[in-house]
């Protein structure tokens, strides 16, 4: 007689449950499951982040599963999405602290500041210029304003958990993310 044990699909459980199976069993199928679920995701957001400089993005992306496999045990069990995108933050931090990616990025900067974008025709342009002017807009923006905006309108994350990313009081989080929104309305629709 031969006894079947039922297993759950991994494709069926949550994030925070395949989380736990990776922090409690170091289950490579479900850390498997959890990378499938979020390279492409984590790959467009460090993508956007570093300037759209593919080998970085791609070196920050496996860093953070690396991390996220090396910290498993440090997961609290909850919030496995904010947990992740804390990680890929304090990457990013580091990421930008080192001189030869900040200088990177004030080159990146400069040329941007150099492209004026003519605000009476953006009410006449296309969603896809506007989404161009936007990008162009965001690359000005110090690391820590694109992240903001990323979080908030791209990973669509609440201000809740973007306050856990950051380290930083609700309320703070909310008050940047204003003022940016509002810097950037201003650029791109000055009437």
């Amino acid at each position: 007689m031969s006894i079947h044990l039922f297993h759950e699909p991994l494709a069926s459980l949550t994030d925070d449950e395949l989380m736990e199976r990776v922090s409690s069993k170091d289950d490579d199928g479900a850390y498997g499951e959890l990378y499938r679920r979020y390279a492409r995701r984590l790959m467009g957001f460090f993508f956007r982040q570093v300037g759209k400089d593919e080998a970085a993005a791609a070196d920050l992306m496996q860093d953070a599963f690396l991390r996220l496999w090396s910290s498993r045990r440090k997961f609290s069990g909850a919030g496995f999405s904010t947990w992740l995108f804390t990680i890929s933050y304090n990457l990013l931090k580091n990421h930008f602290r080192h001189d030869e990616h900040r200088k990177q990025y004030e080159t990146i900067a400069t040329k941007q500041q150099d492209i004026v974008v003519d605000a009476r025709i953006i009410e006449q342009i296309d969603s896809r210029a506007f989404d161009f002017a936007l990008q162009r807009e965001l690359e000005k923006l110090q690391p820590e304003g694109r992240l903001l905006f990323s979080l908030r309108f791209e990973e669509e994350l609440t201000l809740r958990q973007i306050a856990e990313v950051m380290a930083l009081p609700e309320g703070t989080v909310k008050s940047r993310l204003h003022a940016l929104t509002q810097t950037l309305k201003q650029k791109l629709n000055p009437s």
